[in-house]
Formats: C-alpha cells, sequence, structure tokens
C-alpha cells in the first residue's frame, strides 16, 4: 500500500512538471504544432513587462479575426477619452405648463446613447421610469394631458454596424445601438404556430408596441427548423423555415427600444395614480423653452466596462465605440450624427492609440464590440496595447482591474488550476474562432498575452482546452 501511494504521488507530480517544465517559447511552440492546428491561422504573442518586449511569439505580425477581444480596444480607448467616472446622461424634458396639478403638455425622454436604461445587468442602478414618477409626484401632477414622447433621433440609421453579419441582427447578442435603448434591447417572444406554419397567438414582454411577429414558414409533419430575422422597415420579427404546430419562446433583439421605455412609462404613471391622456384640441401654450423634469445618469463608466467585459455584451461596448464618436464629432463643432458614426468612432480610437505611441496599422477595426468578421489585428498590436495598459491608471483604475479572472472560460485543466483565478482574461469567439489576450498575475501584472486562433479543426471545447493548458505551461 505504501508503495501504492508512493507511487501516486511521483506520478501526481510528474504531471505538475509536465505543466511547468516549458520555457515560454517552448510552450508556444508545443501549443502551436498541435494537430487541429495545422491549417489554421494562429497569433501568439507573450510579453515581458518589466522589459516591455515580446519572450515568445508565433507569427506575431499576422492579423487574425479578433471576436470579442476587440472590446479590450474599445474599452481601453474609452477609459483615456472618456475617464472612468464618465456617466451617460439621459434628459427627461417637459413641454408645456403645470396648472392645478395638470401638467397640459408632453413628457419628452432625449435619448442620448446610454446603453444601460431599465438594463437587467445593472440591478443597482436607478430606474429611469421610477425616478420620472418620482419627479411628477414632487410636483403633484395628479394629471397628464398629453404625450409621452421618447427621442430617438440623436444617432441616426442605421442602429446596428452595416458590416454585423444580417444574420445576427435577430439574436440576442446582434442587439443594435440606438439613441434611446432600454431593457438591453432585448424582447421575449412567444409565438404559437399552427399545422401549416402561421402564427396562430403571439407575446411580447416587455410588450413593444407596433413590432410584429409574422412567419414564412412551411408546415411539416416532423422538422422544426425555424431562422429569425428583423425587418426593421415594418418593424418585424420574422420567422422563416419548417415547423410543426407547436410554440416558440426566445430572447430576441428589440428593433424598436423606444416604444417598449414609452409603453413602460404610461403603465407605470396610471399604476401610480396618475391620469394620463392625450390632450382634446391642440395646445398653444406650450413653454418657449424646455423645462428639465429628470436628468437621469448611467453607472460609472468603469462599472460598464467591468460588466460588458465580463458577459461580452456587444450592444454595450458598440455603445461605448458610439460615444467616443459622438465626443469627437461634437468636439470638432459638427451638428446632427452622420450616418457613419461607427467610422468616426473608429478613427477617434486609433488616433487615441497613436498618441499613446501605438502602432495601428495592424488594427483593422470596424466596430466596438467584435461582432463583424472584418475586425482583425496581430497579436503583435495587442502585444504593444496591453503592455501601454498595464499600468496606466486612470483617476487609479486600470485596465486590468475591469476584467474577469480565467476561471472556467479556458478549459478544464485551467478551471482546476489555481492559476484560474491569477490570469484575467477577455475572451473571444465565434464561428472557428477562439481568441484571449489578458494579463498574468492579476493584481500585478507582469506578463501579458494575446492568443488568436482561426479555422482550428477540433472542438470548440478542445480548442479551448489546449489553449488553457499552452496558459498553464506558460505561466506555472
Amino acid at each position: 500500500m505504501k508503495k501504492r501511494i508512493i507511487l501516486s504521488m511521483a506520478l501526481a507530480l510528474a504531471a505538475t512538471l509536465q505543466l511547468t517544465a516549458y520555457t515560454a517559447q517552448e510552450a508556444v511552440n508545443k501549443f502551436v504544432s498541435h494537430n487541429s492546428l495545422r491549417y489554421a491561422s494562429v497569433g501568439v504573442n507573450v510579453i515581458d513587462l518589466d522589459s516591455a518586449k515580446s519572450i515568445a511569439s508565433y507569427r506575431p505580425d499576422q492579423a487574425n479575426i479578433t471576436a470579442s477581444t476587440m472590446k479590450t480596444v474599445v474599452s481601453s480607448a474609452a477609459l483615456g477619452l472618456l475617464g472612468p467616472h464618465f456617466r451617460f446622461e439621459t434628459p427627461v424634458y417637459i413641454d408645456g405648463e403645470i396648472r392645478d396639478n395638470c401638467l397640459y403638455g408632453d413628457i419628452i425622454v432625449k435619448g442620448m446613447g446610454d446603453p444601460t436604461l431599465g438594463s437587467v445587468f445593472m440591478p443597482n442602478q436607478a430606474n429611469i421610469v421610477d425616478e420620472i414618477i418620482g419627479a411628477l409626484s414632487a410636483q403633484g401632477i395628479a394629471r397628464i394631458e398629453g404625450n409621452i414622447i421618447c427621442d430617438d433621433s440623436y444617432y441616426g440609421y442605421p442602429y446596428y454596424d452595416e458590416d454585423w453579419d444580417v444574420g445576427d441582427l435577430a439574436y440576442n447578442y446582434g442587439a443594435a445601438v440606438h439613441a434611446l435603448n432600454f431593457h438591453d434591447n432585448l424582447m421575449t417572444v412567444s409565438c404559437t404556430m399552427d399545422s401549416r406554419g402561421r402564427v396562430s397567438r403571439s407575446s411580447i414582454k416587455p410588450p413593444v408596441p407596433g413590432v410584429k411577429v409574422i412567419s414564412r414558414c412551411r408546415g411539416s409533419r416532423g422538422r422544426n427548423a425555424i431562422t429569425p430575422y428583423l425587418d426593421y422597415s415594418t418593424p418585424a420579427l420574422v420567422f422563416t423555415g419548417e415547423t410543426t404546430a407547436r410554440t416558440y419562446r426566445n430572447t430576441y433583439a428589440n428593433p424598436t427600444p423606444a416604444p417598449m421605455l414609452a409603453d413602460s412609462l404610461e403603465r407605470a404613471i396610471r399604476n401610480n395614480g396618475i391620469q394620463l391622456s392625450e390632450p382634446a384640441e391642440a395646445l398653444d401654450n406650450h413653454a418657449a423653452q424646455l423645462s428639465l423634469l429628470v436628468l437621469h445618469k448611467s453607472p460609472e463608466l468603469s462599472e460598464i466596462i467591468t460588466s460588458l467585459l465580463d458577459r461580452s455584451d456587444n450592444m454595450f461596448a458598440h455603445a461605448l465605440l458610439r460615444a467616443i464618436g459622438a465626443r469627437d464629432w461634437e468636439l470638432k463643432g459638427q451638428e446632427n450624427m452622420p450616418p457613419d458614426l461607427d467610422a468616426v468612432g473608429v478613427a477617434a480610437v486609433k488616433h487615441w492609440l497613436e498618441l499613446q505611441g501605438i502602432n495601428t496599422d495592424p488594427l483593422f477595426m470596424r466596430d466596438g464590440s467584435g461582432l463583424a468578421r472584418g475586425n482583425k489585428a496581430s497579436v503583435n498590436f495587442f502585444g504593444d496595447m496591453l503592455t501601454m495598459m498595464a499600468d496606466r491608471r486612470f483617476d487609479g483604475i486600470r485596465l486590468c482591474d475591469l476584467m474577469p479572472t480565467a476561471s472556467d472560460r479556458v478549459g478544464k485543466t485551467m478551471e482546476n488550476n489555481m492559476l484560474s483565478q491569477q490570469i484575467v482574461i477577455k475572451s473571444g469567439s465565434m464561428r472557428h474562432v477562439q481568441c484571449y489576450v489578458g494579463y498574468y498575475p492579476a493584481d500585478k501584472p507582469r506578463y501579458a498575452f494575446a492568443v488568436l486562433v482561426n479555422n482550428f479543426n477540433c472542438s470548440r471545447a478542445s480548442i479551448r482546452e489546449q489553449i488553457g493548458v499552452f496558459l498553464c505551461n506558460l505561466f506555472e
């Protein structure tokens, strides 16, 4: 029995040594030599932050699809350009006058790009609907003869980035960025199909007035294969494919968040005992200037970035790019946001990076989230950016302070290793793409790394595991 215990200990020690007996370059070489990467496009870079030099690499200048690792780029620029304490502001105005506890006029919510309004991922933030109800009650308003107007005009159409795949737009990860966002720009749709593939019953929660649910499916005796897409012109959620008589329920992108907010606000007003009716006749006594009822403020940027990096939220991240673009546009004295605001934001991000001494030639940036497959970068670019950001503090806050730990994001070997809590990481994945960038150790980074893998020839679980083993070989 004693010999068996000793043998078991020896085998455990050998397994540990297998993960630790590599130089940085040997760990890289072992990883990229795996058969599943034989035809893949792979880039790896490991940087010693003390010397700011690469200590191991593989194809460092090759530009690969980044997926959501692009979120670290827009987050870095947002910290530098907007500041960690930046808050989106959404003004709510009264257009009219108050007499005898009645508002004769309209309530106007002016969207300014805040992605967090009514977000289920920001449960501790002030609720804009509650703020408006509280402000109305504070002014003694018991009746409103006017309209609830949710103004979504600050950003122009299209609301989504033109480089996004049209097939992504209906899904929850493809939610577009509006000037007035609400409830994460998502809606839960329940839809019952009959045997001919027609919609017999549907519901949307929270309600979105004006949005239709349309089926263009064929009836089927045994096959259920439907594909959703958004028709922004109708607007409608449209299903195509084949279906039996059954009910579907899922969460989809909401093409018109402004009506959702207006409906939620109207219901809250009535539920709080305030009468709401459209004016019997046109009002001529509106105020010459709008009066501010509420100035809603989002959580601080550092909290927004922490959330979007942890959850890899495309809508939040792209909203930061548009905020950067809007800031740049307004600083130049321009009015009326351009239809190519995303391009303005990208140019502002790249200009800021260049001012920090970063070569942006290997950065092909199309959006703020990484959802566009046209987003590409080299691991050399990520190495330079991560090195610059490693100890760069913005009012005491670093990028690494806002990044999640590796935890269960990089395969079982990493998940079962104490390194999982000592590495901070941003992952990125899409079809045939798996990427990671990050720092080690988390609290006082000594190393930065970037791993971009495109067109791997194995399962996603397998490539995640291979990268996890590589990081264990590298840092143990």
